[in-house]
């Protein structure tokens, strides 16, 4: 196993929560993610779904989580359902889990293999009308999901039962991180920064931007990351002004800024850092007035992270401060700025917003509820002149404490001074 696994006490008191959510009236179903294929009999790397890992700490794929709160043999309260091995699979696949190493990874007592689900959900359907599945309210995108798929079948065979969503009870328990999930976090991070300096290493006129990102990448695998939380924004100039640029081939100039946007996965757990640099390891003076701008935004942002706040009125607050920013810049005049058209005009340069950190990079979590210690988010402010080819985005993951908040990608270099000191210190 390339990670740490979290404990199994931190996955039983997860199940604790949302059995008591789920209540004694009704049981939960809670599946995995799919396993992906491609054609030519391939397959994605099996990515386990967020919820269930929670819940369990397995990672394989087909498994199946079952809660009956109110059941009355308490071994089966909770029952996790595996695939049983065989020859083949262990020939092809290598081993599966046993039901004893289930046991100890979860905590639950009662594994079966999957052949035994349906008989006994057959049992639970007669004595309970209520099922919670891991699985949206919403089915019109169509039955996607195991768990999708799991609801469309349910409401089919069981016209009566009533069919609820886990998904939001498990999405406010995710909000608040426990201290190993933080550890996860950071581990993401550290990783997310050293591929950041792999990458930075490499940069030199020429160079294409694809070779950047094996560089990132190449250090995520040494350093046993459990993948790339997303697809990496990795854009040379003027593709650093397009937000969700796809990471290509075009060459990086000696004028140029290169903005990453990229985040190391660590046992399954996000990092989410952007870093804009020059190519040459020297800001012109234009370039740096830019970064500067963004950088008071995003100062004047992260101080507002703590208890209470919201990721809604930190990101009015930097829309704010950027606002006057682009007076400084000479993008809009005083007269602008000070109208009630001000953010049309930011609109043209700023995106937004933040989001909250955890097991997926956009994790459970809304913009406009209150911050809570325990709660990571990111920071990331941005301005993208298209017709100067410039953009620079900036973007830190924090935690919230109780009496604030901790920058948990501190260590990664963000002034200008320091950004240039990293790119040069690597050519000389």
């Amino acid at each position: 196993m390339r990670y740490q696994p979290l404990s199994s006490q931190f996955h039983t008191s997860n199940r604790q929560k949302l059995a008591e959510a789920v209540g004694s009236k009704a049981f939960a179903v809670i599946d995995t993610a799919d396993i992906l294929r491609r054609a030519g009999d391939f397959e994605h790397p099996f990515r386990p779904d967020s919820n269930l890992y929670y819940l369990t700490g397995i990672d394989e794929p087909e498994a199946v989580l079952v809660l009956t709160p109110g059941h009355p043999n308490q071994r089966l309260r909770e029952v996790l359902f595996l695939r049983e091995t065989s020859e083949f699979t262990t020939l092809w696949e290598g081993q599966r889990l046993t039901q004893k190493q289930g046991t100890k990874r979860s905590g639950i007592q009662t594994v079966l293999w999957l052949s035994e689900i349906d008989s006994f959900l057959g049992q639970l359907v007669g004595k309970y009308s209520t099922i919670y599945l891991n699985a949206e309210p919403s089915l019109e995108a169509g039955p996607l999901s195991p768990s999708a798929r799991r609801a469309d079948f349910l409401r089919t065979q069981l016209p009566t039962h009533e069919i609820k969503s886990a998904v939001s009870l498990l999405g406010q328990m995710r909000t608040l991180k426990a201290p190993e999930e933080v550890e996860q976090i950071r581990r993401a991070i550290a990783i997310t920064g050293l591929g950041l300096s792999k990458a930075w290493a490499e940069l030199k006129s020429g160079v294409p931007e694809y070779i950047l990102e094996a560089e990132l990448t190449a250090e995520f695998t040494r350093q046993a990351a459990t993948g790339s939380a997303f697809s990496a924004i990795i854009a040379a100039g003027q593709n650093a002004t397009v937000i969700h640029y796809s990471t290509d081939a075009a060459k990086a100039s000696s004028g140029d800024l290169v903005l990453f946007d990229v985040g190391a996965e660590a046992g399954y757990y996000a990092a989410d850092i952007s870093r804009t640099v020059p190519v040459s390891g020297w800001f012109t003076d234009r370039q740096r007035a830019v970064y500067e701008a963004v950088r008071h935004a995003q100062i004047a942002g992260i101080a507002l992270h703590k208890p209470g706040a919201t990721i809604l009125s930190i990101d009015a607050a930097m829309r704010d401060v950027l606002i006057k920013e682009l007076v400084i810049l000479g993008l809009i005049t005083d007269k602008q700025a000070a109208g009630i058209d001000a953010g049309k005009h930011l609109s043209q340069y700023y995106s937004h917003i933040s989001h909250h950190l955890g097991l997926d990079v956009h994790d459970t979590g809304s913009p406009i509820e209150e911050l809570k210690p325990g709660m990571v988010v990111t920071c990331e402010p941005g301005l993208y002149l298209t017709e100067e080819g410039i953009g620079v985005r900036l973007e830190d993951d924090i935690l919230i404490t109780a009496t604030g908040h901790e920058v948990l990608s501190a260590a990664i270099p963000s002034a200008p001074a320091d950004i240039e000191a990293a790119i040069t210190g690597r050519h000389q």
